[in-house]
């Protein structure tokens, strides 16, 4: 294949696509990737407190974190439970 011809399929590549088709948008990909890196935080953080911060369950200093970051935890599960079960539900 000559030169033009491969620059003509390369960019043939990033051209848009007809209206039918769905269209991608950079920064609905930015969203998801911030959110995640978000939760994945928040969880690490809730774990963290729960299971390390002051010594764990088996020190005394540092119960009241730990049993907050076990409710909030429990809390979030439950949620979640609860939101799975209602789609689950849902007739189709």
């Amino acid at each position: 294949m000559n030169p033009r011809g491969l620059w003509r399929s390369w960019v043939r590549l990033f051209e848009e696509e007809g209206a039918d088709e769905p269209r991608f948008d950079p920064i609905h990909l930015a969203v998801v990737l911030v959110a995640c890196q978000a939760a994945i935080g928040v969880l690490f953080w809730l774990l963290w407190t729960a299971m390390v911060y002051e010594g764990g369950f088996g020190s005394g200093e540092g119960r009241i974190g730990n049993l907050l970051a076990l409710l909030l935890l429990a809390a979030i599960v439950e949620a979640l439970r609860r939101a799975d079960r209602r789609h689950a539900r849902k007739p189709k």
